[in-house]
């Protein structure tokens, strides 16, 4: 488990954020080839495809789940409340965004660790390597649908090629989350979204930029951990 622990304490650490970070990992197909590969001495680059904007996810209330008419005006009004600072901190993001080359970053973190474990040497030219890992990030940013909370997410592909033939060495799919905004549990006259709208509202482009560059890492770490993990069953046979 980890924190956001780079975040502006002004933002959303100043409101006493417990990172809750959690991570769906899935190896694709019917196994890899690993073990018929020698990967000492070998180099390695990694190719991250340039990945979408940011994206904010939110999500008006559904009235009609509430029976109580004074309670469906109250939550209507806190839903209102936080896609507007949704659309404001959707801006934001966007500028932090633009101060990250996250393909850059992610590559150099990913080619540290993944050269590390395979016995590869590091190499910044794809078209010299004798392996490629390609990394397709999907779709990332924010997910404040949950009254209780707001993340970050992210969604990637990760494939070891070897440069050469083309071949598929490995893949996996990886997603993962950091919770961005404090836990709250509501009752029903009180919902989290008002509470969410109002941590949105305090988290600057700065805290953005430093959650981004957390969850930069977090995605890289899921990768090469999967890797580490595929590599050690087959040396361990």
């Amino acid at each position: 488990m980890s924190t956001l622990s780079r975040v502006s304490p002004r933002g959303i650490a100043g409101l006493a954020v417990v990172g809750s970070l959690s991570a769906g990992l899935a190896a694709c197909g019917g196994g890899h080839h690993l073990a018929e590969y020698p990967f000492s001495s070998r180099t390695l680059a990694v190719v991250y495809i340039a990945p979408p904007s940011p994206e904010l996810l939110t999500s008006y209330y559904d009235l009609t789940s509430s029976q109580n008419p004074l309670e469906a005006v109250v939550r209507a009004g806190a839903d209102v409340a936080r896609e507007r600072e949704g659309r404001r901190a959707n801006a934001r993001l966007d500028s932090a965004a633009d101060r990250i080359d996250i393909p850059a970053v992610l590559a150099q973190r990913t080619l540290q660790r993944a050269s590390r474990y395979l016995g590869t040497r590091p190499s910044t030219d794809e078209n010299q390597a004798d392996y490629l890992m390609e990394v397709r990030m999907e779709r990332f940013g924010i997910n404040a649908k949950a009254d209780e909370a707001a993340y970050l997410f992210t969604f990637a592909e990760a494939v070891l090629i070897d440069r050469r033939t083309g071949r598929e060495i490995w893949n996996v799919n990886i997603h993962g989350r950091d919770r961005l905004t404090p836990y709250v549990e509501s009752d029903s006259r009180i919902p989290g979204s008002v509470i969410t709208a109002g941590t949105l509202g305090s988290v600057s482009v700065a805290d953005f930029q430093g959650a981004l560059n957390q969850l930069m890492d977090y995605s890289s770490n899921l990768i090469t951990d999967e890797l580490r993990a595929a590599l050690r069953d087959v040396r361990n046979k």
